[in-house]
């Protein structure tokens, strides 16, 4: 059975859509995947150009297709990608692009479509009917029954979890799962208070009691919907055909990223066994670094365990770099994908004006020691502010990233390496994912001292923070529950105070707007009488506290003249060029693009970027040490220590850049025959001090 088309694709209209779009599509590679209405999988190397090929086949397809009642699911696995996919279709000149955007199509995140089309309604057909899916609205709802009588054993015994942002870790992680046929509740860590007699039993069993009060109540996490979904595909033999006729074409972006219980799910979503259905996969298994083997987060096996002879298409010319990165990183290919530059002689000249060097960007490996180690940032904003131009520095879209594998917080009684060891203030609590504010004016100080980020994003924060002082304040919803963005923007609408509560917000975030100790009380008591705030814990969370300088603007070098760098929030660093660089965990740079990018040698085990050296020198891999062939995991205690982790997080890392590439190692972890080859391949060699 075929697609409902119109016509088959032809070449005259990609010719029509590339001069329509102005878009590049000339090769038979990007031509065959265009054309193509069969099952199949694409492997697309890092700047491939991978989501504008696929909204060009979205595009292509809108225009032909014949169906008012079928219709196309595009599932990425997160929001950024699927974002993207939808601003390309809106942003088109084609008109029957944005009819994607609606019935009979989808577009969104796995977890959205298990939502919408699985999980809520069999969940509704339980008889429950007021459900909320969210992370941090369960924890509060749990919380809330952990200060119940009942419950009063197992809280007790969650304290030995340590402070309450661990004890919500945990409770983040309560989610139901399937082993064996058989159903219970995921134990990410057990407290102390667990481990005699038998009161690991009981903590199980009150977990459950917890988890089915939570169900009724409606709270659920993420996560728990796929156990609900499974549960729905298995009772109604139906489903899976009704869904796989709604949508006889399965669009999956960033497949790599999918992990292996979400490829199973959609497998029984999307069945084969029902004529008609086609499922076209977008990914690359080299850059797949969101799973954590054996924590129930195991990658897909359907398509991560295909090599480059099972694919159907393979993209292994980059546009984001030049031959002088790809040649340099294509030894971390986990598929042994033989990288390249698709870039033309023409457009690397035009390239190279925004290089103040005569003869293009110098890439550069930072060698340090234990004393000079703390000098790697500088060294490398230094690298950046002699490499690019001044109009380059300056712009608006200059990125400059420093990355590292392993970001959490530092142990001082153990032998680490972490991004915090070269940037001692630097902490994965400052990033916007996981920032928590432990008053409302630290979410202000942290928004107004974010120089470079967009008003939406603070304004996210903020409100986000407000949600949390209504919480605190005892301010419920209709039902009984902690608001929400939405139900909170209701409440308040239906009170004729919204418009206040948007006042307050942007009067918050106006940075021409100086909050001292006197505004603070004012506002806050003002803030208080409109909201009905008065509890203890409301009105603590409102208390102004003194300005931690540093987290302004550290001063990194002499009084007499301006500083050099200067610490912002968000774990940023601002160079006196006017340009800031950013520092983060290589997860969070993935599908990123930088000017230019630091690669920081962390340990996990062992040391990742010595480990790796033999792939960035040349040496490996050969006929003896295939890739597909290497250990899952590191261990210190294994001879050869490469493997797939390290792999694929440095390809991650090594791959954002369009210009200049460095990265950092201790002297001892490498060797003078090294440092020559790595040489040979282009690289130059900068020791800090006396390192070495």
């Amino acid at each position: 059975m075929a697609l409902p088309l119109k016509s088959p694709i032809t070449d005259e209209d990609i010719d029509a859509l590339a001069t329509a779009e102005r878009l590049t599509l000339n090769d038979a590679k990007r031509r065959g995947i265009l054309q193509s209405l069969g099952n199949i999988d694409i492997q697309a190397c890092p700047g491939s150009g991978k989501t504008t090929l696929v909204a060009a086949k979205l595009m292509l397809l809108a225009k032909k297709w014949n169906s008012t009642h079928q219709g196309i699911c595009v599932l990425s696995h997160t929001n950024v990608a699927k974002d993207e996919i939808i601003d390309r279709l809106n942003k088109s000149s084609l008109v029957e692009a944005r009819l994607l955007l609606s019935y009979p199509h989808f577009i969104g995140t796995i977890q959205e479509f298990v939502h919408r089309f699985i999980a809520l309604p069999y969940l509704r057909s339980k008889g429950i009917r007021d459900i909320t899916v969210d992370n941090d609205e369960y924890v509060r709802a749990a919380r809330k029954l952990l200060r119940r009588g009942e419950f009063g054993w197992l809280a007790g015994t969650l304290n030995g979890l340590g402070d309450q942002e661990k004890q919500d870790g945990f409770l983040r992680e309560t989610y139901r799962r399937s082993f064996a046929g058989q159903h219970d509740v995921n134990v990410s860590a057990i407290p102390r208070g667990w481990r005699f007699g038998q009161n690991l039993a009981r903590a199980t069993q009150n977990l459950g009691r917890l988890k089915n009060y939570l169900d009724e109540r409606g709270y659920f996490l993420y996560k728990d919907m796929y156990l609900h979904a499974a549960a729905a595909l298995a009772q109604e033999e139906e489903l899976s055909k009704a869904i796989s006729k709604r949508f006889p074409l399965l669009c999956m972006d960033e497949m790599q990223d999918t992990q292996k219980f979400q490829d199973e799910l959609l497998q029984k979503a999307f069945s084969h066994n029902f004529e008609g259905v086609f499922i076209q996969r977008f990914g690359d298994p080299d850059q797949a670094i969101f799973h954590k083997p054996g924590g129930g987060e195991e990658p897909n096996e359907s398509f991560n365990g295909k090599g480059v002879k099972d694919m159907d298409f393979v993209l292994s010319a980059s546009h984001r770099f030049g031959s002088d990165i790809s040649q340099k990183i294509k030894g971390l290919s986990f598929n042994e994908v033989d990288l390249e530059t698709e870039l033309t002689e023409a457009q690397v000249e035009e390239r190279l004006k925004c290089c103040d060097l005569i003869g293009g960007f110098v890439h550069s490996v930072i060698i340090f020691d234990e004393n000079t180690r703390g000098g790697v940032v500088e060294a490398f904003s230094d690298l950046v502010a002699d490499q690019f131009c001044d109009e380059q520095k300056q712009s608006d879209k200059f990125v400059v990233k420093i990355v590292g594998a392993v970001g959490n917080e530092i142990n001082p009684d153990r032998v680490e390496l972490k991004i915090g060891h070269y940037w001692d203030i630097y902490s994965r609590e400052k990033s916007k994912v996981t920032f928590r504010p432990k008053s409302l004016l630290e979410a202000v100080r942290y928004c107004r001292l974010l120089r470079d980020a967009d008003w939406s994003s603070n304004y996210n924060v903020l409100t986000s923070a407000m949600l949390q002082l209504f919480a605190l304040a005892g301010k419920t919803d209709p039902n009984g529950r902690d608001f929400s963005t939405r139900t909170l923007r209701s409440y308040l609408e239906q009170e004729g105070k919204w418009e206040d509560f948007r006042l307050y917000v942007f009067f918050l975030l106006d940075l021409n707007v100086e909050i001292d100790q006197e505004i603070w009380r004012e506002l806050t008591h003002e803030m208080s009488k409109c909201f009905g705030i008065a509890t203890p814990a409301a009105q603590e969370y409102l208390e102004y506290s003194a300005e931690v300088k540093e987290e302004a603007g550290q001063i990194l070098d002499g009084v007499d003249e301006p500083a050099k760098l200067r610490a912002l929030p968000d774990n940023a660093v601002h160079h006196r060029d006017g340009f800031t660089l950013k520092l983060s965990s290589i997860h969070g740079v993935k599908g990123e693009t930088h000017d230019a990018t630091l690669v920081l040698e962390t340990k996990n085990h062992c040391f990742d970027i010595e480990v790796m050296l033999s792939y960035l020198v040349g040496a490996l891999p050969n006929d003896e040490h295939k890739n597909v062939n290497m250990p899952a995991v590191p261990s210190a205690q294994r001879r050869f220590k490469p493997n797939q982790q390290f792999l694929r997080q440095l390809y991650v890392a090594m791959s954002r850049p369009k210009h200049l590439l460095c990265f950092a190692i201790h002297a001892d972890r490498i060797e003078d025959e090294q440092l020559n080859l790595l040489r040979e391949k282009g690289w130059s060699i900068q020791r800090l001090g006396q390192a070495g």
